[in-house]
């Protein structure tokens, strides 16, 4: 079926856009240049601070306190409104464990689609993937996401783009205090302190603690970050500015729901807020992050940088995955899987570039080099057959669940099949990276711009195993492979727009979790995945700035997707980890930002996505024929996605917004037998300064404000929907905030 547009979703919103442009206190039509959104100054399309207007890439700018004026609070939220880009939210809540798409571009595993940055430094796991309840949210001022390839600059897991989380600036001397409340159990807390030198130093210091109970059972999340920014100013020439953030983060793990296998959701007992698993679940985070950047000017042509970066985390995670194998509706009984890791990850990265601008040319250089170092032990707990003989009913660590009690039904006095955190993976993994870029911009004239550029990255794994599937080894996995990553643009610069046409390369390493180098289980083919990206774009606004726009068309071509296939060879691993898959996504991507009034903003988004599997034939295993997916629809990806903002000042003193998004169904298996999954929220808030005071000023949100049930589907097949996360019912928030100049 296809999700239509809501008529309640219609009266809404044009029931609240008469009252925002028609309300009280209109005013001529006039735009201060100031509040212009492409005026916006971006560094993460190509590596140099550039107005966003003569950007030729497809960018978008989220300003963290707007979004927390509006209610969004949860990593992921930074997407909402975002045009290409579409996210689920899967085993957990908020940014625990979300499946990011942009542009229609899945991946192989996890978030190893698009490439994290902290102020323009990488900030990928060791598993090759993004891990978005690492990111530091407390001390992020604002977040540049790019829509396209970037690894031309960036290097490894820029795929489909590139999202740059950026720290608060040290811009002035200030005092700041916030307190937030809410409902489910909803608590924030921050401090903030700038101050500036007249010697050209400048200091920051910033503590952020958050409690929310969650509005399901077993999400509570608790949040401590406290954050420490410099800047100094060394000789007539040099700048060097620090930061240091000490991250704590403790979160338990809602469960799934199952579903048939035509996304019919089963009833259970609890209904939505109910937790059908193995307890304890928990996602604990303990991380620093430290990180320097020296900047030099040796004239007003040539500048080089320096930046370095080091960061620790400990981690201790319990999951239950969701096993598709064991449900049996009939019975009312569903199973997971009981999963334990604790590990230490430790990454180092360092930086050099040049940037040399001449009356043509603006040229761009510099190599990198990283080195991420994982210690991990892997435990499961569950029904096994170690051997599958079948006396233990050839599970896998499978824990049973009556799910119309909540019951775990096979942990039982004297099943001996049944294990409880039985250690089976213990590896010590070393990732390495170099890379080496170039890029000139060129000003063919005053109107034409043409920009080239040229990475090459040469990248390895190293793991020692001492542990494999519970019997002590030890055994080594390398692998290595390199990339060349090219990109061009041109663009057509007019008094008040931007015409463009681009293309790039992204490439990931292919190298996934340090579980599928295990030699005993898997025989692999290095490759790294690219996409090779096209794509023609329009960006401008009208001489009073009443209108912006933004737009762009693109197609994409994805090859050596990684994908397992029983190992042909007999003698050797029973898994084949091979590449050569290929996808293919086009679409159209569309922002129209209005100021009718000097009082009034409204943003319009649009989005239609068309990707399609080009190439995709698993192979039998035990003599069934291969599989042939080719031509159809990837998983997860909604054909249109719409989203609508509306902002009036009402008062000198009080604005109010709207904001209403809305997504297509997606196919949920990857037989396309089953499309669900649309939905549409509306959520409303208000920013106040108090009567009398300039200091202080009240948020309140209220997202979801309809209370819309509305789930998030998954396939663990590929011919059937397996089960559904619940999304997040209305919720409301209240913020004040005192500053003291």
């Amino acid at each position: 079926m296809k999700c239509s547009f809501p008529a309640h979703g219609r009266i809404a919103v044009v029931a609240l856009s008469t009252l925002f442009f028609f309300g009280p206190a209109q005013a001529q039509s006039s735009v201060d240049d100031d509040t212009a959104v492409l005026d916006e100054i971006v560094v993460t399309a190509n590596r140099r601070e550039t107005p966003l207007l003569e950007v030729a890439a497809s960018l978008t700018v989220q300003n963290v306190a707007n979004l927390r004026a509006k209610g969004f609070i949860h990593g992921t939220d930074e997407f909402r409104g975002v045009p290409g880009v579409f996210f689920r939210r899967g085993e957990g809540d908020g940014e625990e464990f979300p499946f990011i798409t942009i542009r229609g571009v899945t991946g192989n595993h996890g978030n190893d689609t698009f490439l994290a940055l902290v102020d323009g430094i990488p900030f990928v796991g060791p598993d090759e993937e993004v891990l978005l309840f690492e990111v530091p949210y407390g001390v992020v001022d604002s977040i540049e996401i790019v829509r396209g390839p970037v690894s031309a600059l960036y290097g490894r897991g820029a795929i489909a783009g590139a999202v740059n989380y950026r720290t608060r600036p040290l811009t002035e001397d200030r005092t700041e205090f916030s307190l937030g409340a809410g409902t489910e159990g909803f608590m924030r807390a921050e401090a903030h302190l700038e101050r500036g030198f007249d010697n050209g130093t400048g200091v920051m210091l910033s503590a952020t603690y958050e409690d929310f109970e969650g509005w399901r059972e077993n999400s509570n999340r608790e949040l401590t970050s406290v954050f420490l920014k410099g800047s100094a100013s060394i000789g007539d020439r040099g700048d060097l500015t620090g930061w240091l953030t000490y991250y704590d983060r403790q979160a338990e793990v809602p469960s799934v729901i199952p579903t048939l296998g035509d996304g019919t959701i089963v009833d259970v007992v609890g209904g939505t807020e109910t937790f059908l698993g193995y307890l304890p679940t928990r996602n604990d985070s303990e991380g620093l992050i430290a990180a320097g950047r020296y900047t030099f000017t040796a004239s007003d042509a040539l500048e080089f940088q320096f930046t370095g970066q080091a960061r620790s985390f400990d981690s201790d995670v319990r999951l239950n995955f969701y096993d598709f194998f064991e449900f049996d509706p009939a019975n009312t009984i569903m199973g997971v899987n009981g999963f334990a890791s604790t590990n230490e990850a430790n990454v180092y990265f360092g930086e050099a570039t040049m940037q040399w601008t001449t009356e043509r040319h603006t040229i761009v250089a510099g190599l990198s080099a990283e080195r991420a170092e994982l210690d991990e032990e892997d435990r499961w707990s569950g029904e096994i057959d170690p051997f599958f003989t079948g006396e233990c009913g050839f599970r896998f660590y499978a824990i049973l669940v009556d799910y119309s009690t909540g019951q775990v039904t096979n942990d039982t006095p004297g099943n001996t099949c049944f294990v409880r955190d039985e250690l089976r993976t213990v590896a010590d993994t070393t990732n390495t990276f170099f890379g080496v870029f170039v890029q000139d911009e060129i000003a063919l004239t005053d109107r034409w711009n043409l920009t080239l550029g040229l990475r090459y990255d040469e990248f390895e794994r190293d793991v020692d195993f001492s542990v494999v599937g519970t019997q002590p080894v030890d055994q080594n996995a390398t692998g290595d492979a390199d990339a060349i990553t090219p990109k061009a643009s041109l663009g057509y610069n007019y008094e008040g727009g931007l015409l463009y046409g681009s293309y790039g390369r992204g490439f990931n390493s292919n190298f996934g979790p340090v579980f599928q180098w295990e030699p005993d289980r898997y025989a692999r083919d290095e490759e790294p995945t690219t996409i090779d990206s096209y794509e023609l774009g329009w960006k401008g606004r009208t001489p009073q700035g009443q209108l912006e726009w933004e737009t762009a068309i693109f197609y994409l071509e994805q090859q050596d997707r990684r994908i397992f296939v029983p190992n042909p060879d007999p003698s050797g691993p029973p898994t084949l980890a091979t590449t050569g898959q290929k996808y293919s996504s086009r679409g159209l991507e569309a922002a129209v930002r209005y100021r009718p009034t000097d009082r009034t903003r409204a943003v319009f988004t649009y989005t239609y996505l068309d990707p399609e599997w080009d190439e995709l034939i698993i192979a039998g295993s035990f003599g069934a024929p291969d599989q042939d997916f080719s031509g159809v629809t990837p998983q997860g990806v909604p054909e249109n996605m719409f989203y609508v903002e509306l902002e009036h000042r009402f008062a000198d003193w009080l604005t109010g917004r709207l904001t209403y998004e809305w997504y297509d169904d997606y196919f949920v298996d990857l037989s396309n037998s089953v499309s669900d999954g649309g939905y549409d929220l509306l959520g409303i808030s208000a920013t106040a300064r108090l009567p009398g005071s300039d200091q202080l000023t009240l948020d309140v949100s209220v997202t979801n404000v309809l209370d819309e049930e509305y789930f998030f589907y998954f396939a663990g097949s590929r011919t059937m929907a397996t089960n559904v996360s619940p999304g997040v019912p209305r919720l409301a928030r209240a913020t004040l905030r005192w500053r003291f100049d």
